[in-house]
C-alpha cells in the first residue's frame, strides 16, 4: 500500500505550491503540486539535460521557467461563476433610464472586468493549487460578493457613503492579495539572475494601487458627493495596461504559452449566456403582463414572434462569428496578443449593452402593441358613448368602466396619485354641459380643447401603467415634483418614457456597430496569414457594415422629431430595428463562410511559388535511437526564451523528411528537364510529323 492510497482526497494538497521549474545537478524538476507529475518531471529533466548541451550559452540559473496548464482549472471556472452572478444581478437591477445611469453602468462594468482580469492574469501564469492559493482565492471570491452587494445601489450621482466606501475597501483588499501572491512568486525565483525585478515591480504596482484605493475610502463623507471614484476606473485600466506592458519587457511575465485566450473565450461565453438570460426574462415578462392578464390575447402577433426570433438568432450569430474568427492564439506574437487581449474590455462592455438593448427592443414592441390597443379601445368607447344624446355623466361613467378595471390589472407606478388624477379628470368630464355632446363646436373652442386634453390624459394614464408593468418608467433623474405640478402630468410622464427608449435605440445601434468592429479587428490581429485581395474585400465589407450600424444612431439625434413621429425618423420605434441588426450580422456570417474563389482575387498567392531553402553551414544531421530527427533543442530553446515549459509529457514531433538523402524518384517535369536538349527537340519534330 502506497502513501497515495492512504490519502483521503484525490490528491495531496501542499501548503505552498509553485509552477517554477528548478534546476538540479542532474537536470530539472518541477515543485510538485500533484503526485501524478513525477513521470513528466523525469522526462522533462532528461530533455533539459540534452538541451543544455545544444545551447551552452544559456545558463541554467539565468531565467526561471514555469510549467503551464493547457486548460482552465476548476477554481478558475468557479471564479467565473461569480462574475456572471454579479453581471446578472447588476443588469436586472440597474435600468439604463438616462445618460447618467448609462455612464454608471459602463463604470461598474469597468471595475468588475478589470478586477476579474487582474486576477485572471495571475492565475494563467503563476497559480498552483495549494492551501495558500486556495486562501487567496477565497478572498477574491469575497471581493466578488462585495461587488454583488454594491451593485444594487451603485449610482455615482446619488452616492451612498457606506456603499462607495465599502467598494473602495474591497478594491484595496483585492489588490493587496495580488501583491502578496506576486511577492510569493518573486520569493520563489529569488535565486535567478533574471525575472526577479519584473516580478517585484508587479507586486509593488498592486501594493501602490491597494494603498491608493484605501486612501480613496476616506474621501467619502455624509451629505457630500465626491468625484474621486474616477480613480477606480483610471486605476483599474492603468493596472491592466501596466501588466500588458510588463509582459512585453520580461519573458517571465509573458503570456505566451498560457491559456489566457481560453479564459477570454469563456468570459465571452458567459456574457452571451447572460444575454440569453436577459432575453428569456423579457419573454417571461411578456407572458406574465400580457397573456396572463388579458384573456383576449390568445396568440402572439407576427411582430413579437419575429422579434424574439431575431433576438435569439442575433446571440447565436455573434457566438458563431466570434469563434469562427478565432485563430490559434499561439500563432500571435507577444505584441499582437497584448492588443488582442486589451480589445476584449471595450468589446465585452459593448456586447453587454447590445444584448441589453436587444431585450428592450422586444419589450418596446409589446408596449407599442398595447398602446395601439389602448387608443383603439378609448376611441371605440368614446364613439359608443356619444351615440344618441348622452349626458356628461354617462360619458364619464363609460370611460370609467374601461379605465378603472384596466388599472387594476396593470398597476401604476404611483397608485394613489394616479387614481386621484383619474377621478379628477372623470369628474371634469362629468361636469361638462350636456349640450356640448349634441353641438358641433369649432376647433378653437376652449371646452373642446380641454376635453381633448382630458381624454389624452386618461389614455396616457393607461399607457403609463403598461410602461410600469414592463419596467419602462420615466428616468429617475427628472424631478417628480415638476411632473406633478403640471396639469397633465401623465402626458409628461409618457413623453419622458418615450425619451428613455430613444436612449436605448442610440446605445443599442452604437454598440451593434462597435461589437462588429471589434470582432473584425480582433480577427485581423489573430489571422496572421492568407490575406488575399478577396479576404481583404470581405474584411472591408464587415467594417463598412459596422460603421453603417453605428451611423443609424443619427436618426434619433433630433428627439423632438422622433416624438412627433416625423417621417424621416419613422425607423426609430418601428419593428424593423432588431431585424436590421440581425440581418447585418447574418450577412457577415455568410461572408465568413463563402468559399474563396480559386484563381480569383488571389494576388501573389496565385503564383504558388516557393524559394529554395538552403541548409546553413555547420548544421549537421542528428538522429536519435528511434531514427527520428532530434528537434527538442529548438522547442526547449523557445521554452527557455519565454520562461515556460510545455505540460504534455507524451507529445512527440512527427518524423520530418531528411533533406540530405538524395531522391530516387523524379517528378515528370524533372524527368523531362533531365533529358538532353537534342532528344527533346527530336521528339517534338517526330510528333509534328
Amino acid at each position: 500500500m502506497t502513501q497515495h492510497d492512504l490519502d483521503y482526497a484525490g490528491r495531496r494538497l501542499q501548503l505552498l505550491g509553485s509552477r517554477v521549474v528548478e534546476p538540479e545537478m542532474t537536470g530539472h524538476r518541477v515543485i510538485p503540486t500533484h503526485h501524478h507529475q513525477h513521470q513528466h518531471q523525469h522526462q522533462l529533466a532528461h530533455s533539459r539535460d540534452e538541451t543544455e548541451s545544444l545551447n551552452p550559452k544559456d545558463g541554467a540559473h539565468d531565467t526561471p521557467k514555469f510549467s503551464k496548464p493547457e486548460a482552465a482549472t476548476n477554481f478558475e471556472l468557479f471564479y467565473d461563476l461569480w462574475f456572471v452572478a454579479n453581471l446578472n444581478v447588476f443588469t436586472s437591477i440597474h435600468d439604463i433610464s438616462d445618460f447618467s445611469r448609462f455612464t454608471s453602468f459602463i463604470g461598474y462594468m469597468v471595475l468588475l472586468w478589470t478586477t476579474w482580469g487582474l486576477t485572471t492574469l495571475y492565475d494563467v501564469r503563476f497559480t498552483a493549487d495549494s492551501i495558500w492559493e486556495r486562501c487567496c482565492k477565497a478572498v477574491h471570491l469575497g471581493v466578488m460578493i462585495g461587488f454583488a452587494e454594491i451593485g444594487t445601489s451603485f449610482d455615482p450621482d446619488n452616492q451612498i457613503v457606506s456603499i462607495f466606501r465599502t467598494m473602495s475597501l474591497f478594491l484595496a483588499v483585492s489588490r493587496f492579495v495580488l501583491f502578496l501572491q506576486y511577492a510569493t512568486v518573486a520569493f520563489q525565483i529569488r535565486k535567478y539572475a533574471d525575472g526577479k525585478r519584473p516580478m517585484i515591480f508587479t507586486a509593488i504596482l498592486h501594493f501602490c494601487a491597494s494603498m491608493i484605493y484605501l486612501g480613496v475610502s476616506f474621501r467619502y463623507d455624509l451629505g457630500k458627493s465626491s468625484r474621486v471614484f474616477l480613480v477606480w476606473y483610471i486605476g483599474g485600466v492603468i493596472e491592466m495596461l501596466m501588466h500588458l506592458v510588463f509582459s512585453q519587457m520580461s519573458h517571465v511575465l509573458t503570456f505566451l504559452g498560457t491559456h489566457l485566450g481560453e479564459r477570454l473565450n469563456l468570459l465571452t461565453l458567459v456574457i452571451l449566456g447572460e444575454g440569453c438570460i436577459i432575453l428569456a426574462k423579457s419573454i417571461t415578462l411578456l407572458v406574465k403582463d400580457t397573456f396572463a392578464k388579458d384573456a383576449s390575447y390568445t396568440l402572439w402577433s407576427p411582430t413579437l414572434i419575429g422579434l424574439v426570433t431575431a433576438g435569439t438568432a442575433l446571440i447565436y450569430i455573434i457566438f458563431q462569428i466570434y469563434f469562427d474568427w478565432m485563430h490559434d492564439e499561439h500563432s500571435m506574437s507577444k505584441r499582437h496578443q497584448v492588443w488582442w487581449t486589451s480589445l476584449h474590455l471595450p468589446f465585452h462592455i459593448a456586447l453587454v449593452l447590445l444584448l441589453e438593448g436587444t431585450s428592450q427592443f422586444v419589450i418596446w414592441a409589446r408596449i407599442v402593441e398595447s398602446a395601439n390597443s389602448i387608443i383603439s379601445k378609448i376611441l371605440d368607447t368614446e364613439q359608443k358613448a356619444l351615440t344618441g344624446n348622452p349626458t356628461s355623466e354617462e360619458v364619464s361613467e363609460k370611460l370609467s368602466d374601461l379605465i378603472l378595471p384596466f388599472l387594476k390589472k396593470y398597476q401604476p407606478l404611483d397608485v394613489l396619485e394616479t387614481m386621484k388624477s383619474v377621478n379628477e379628470t372623470l369628474e371634469e368630464i362629468a361636469d361638462m354641459p350636456d349640450s356640448f355632446w349634441s353641438s358641433d363646436p369649432s376647433p378653437d373652442d376652449s371646452m373642446l380643447e380641454h376635453y381633448v386634453k382630458d381624454l389624452a390624459e386618461l389614455t396616457n394614464t393607461m399607457i403609463n401603467a403598461v410602461y410600469n408593468a414592463f419596467g419602462f418608467n420615466p428616468p429617475e433623474g427628472q424631478e417628480k415634483e415638476s411632473l406633478e405640478n403640471t396639469e397633465f402630468w401623465q402626458t409628461a410622464a409618457a413623453v419622458a418614457s418615450a425619451k428613455r427608449f430613444i436612449l436605448v435605440y442610440i446605445y443599442a445601434f452604437a454598440c451593434a456597430g462597435i461589437v462588429l468592429l471589434f470582432l473584425t479587428i480582433m480577427h485581423v490581429i489573430s489571422k496572421r496569414k492568407g490575406w488575399s485581395p478577396f479576404n481583404i474585400f470581405r474584411t472591408a465589407i464587415c467594417i463598412s457594415i459596422s460603421i453603417i450600424l453605428a451611423l443609424l444612431t443619427i436618426i434619433a439625434a433630433n428627439q423632438e422629431a422622433v416624438l412627433e413621429n416625423a417621417r424621416n425618423t419613422a425607423f426609430v420605434g418601428s419593428s424593423w430595428m432588431l431585424p436590421t441588426i440581425t440581418i447585418s450580422y447574418f450577412i457577415v456570417l455568410v461572408l465568413t463562410h463563402l468559399p474563396h474563389p480559386s484563381g480569383f482575387c488571389m494576388g501573389h498567392f496565385r503564383k504558388r511559388t516557393y524559394d529554395d531553402v538552403e541548409k546553413p553551414n555547420g548544421v549537421r544531421k542528428t538522429r536519435d535511437l528511434n531514427g527520428m530527427r532530434d528537434t527538442r533543442g529548438i522547442a526547449d530553446f523557445e521554452d527557455r526564451r519565454t520562461g515556460y515549459t510545455g505540460a504534455g509529457p507524451d507529445m512527440a514531433s512527427p518524423q520530418l523528411p531528411d533533406y540530405d538523402e538524395p531522391r530516387t524518384t523524379r517528378y515528370p517535369s524533372e524527368a523531362r528537364r533531365s533529358r538532353p536538349r537534342e532528344e527533346r527537340r527530336a521528339s517534338r519534330d517526330a510528333e509534328r510529323r
